[in-house]
């Protein structure tokens, strides 16, 4: 779970979901950014939907089972997103 760089508090699970967008720091209410290492992990953890692609071709799903997999797969990801992210309290670039 992140924990904020100015206080040093750690939040939980829930407020890292509810601060997703914004990522103010519930505690002390300082913005925070997401780490330069942090983004690269959820850009690769955001490539998975596209898997859904050859799946299709394969096994020639209908688009109501893709649009469920899809949904499935982004509620996956969003729930395990707070585990992989890192707080800075600058923006730092990728590289």
């Amino acid at each position: 779970m992140p924990a904020c760089q100015n206080c040093g508090n750690p939040w939980s699970w829930g407020q890292t979901i509810k601060t997703l967008f914004k990522l103010t720091c519930p505690y002390c209410g300082v913005k925070q950014y997401e780490s330069a290492s942090s983004r690269m992990k959820s850009s690769m953890f955001m490539l998975i939907p596209l898997l859904l692609l050859p799946i299709n071709v394969w096994f020639q799903l209908s688009f109501v089972m893709i649009a469920i997999t899809a949904f499935l797969l982004v509620a996956i990801i969003l729930a395990c997103y707070p585990f992989i992210l890192e707080l800075s309290n600058e923006k730092e670039p990728y590289w």
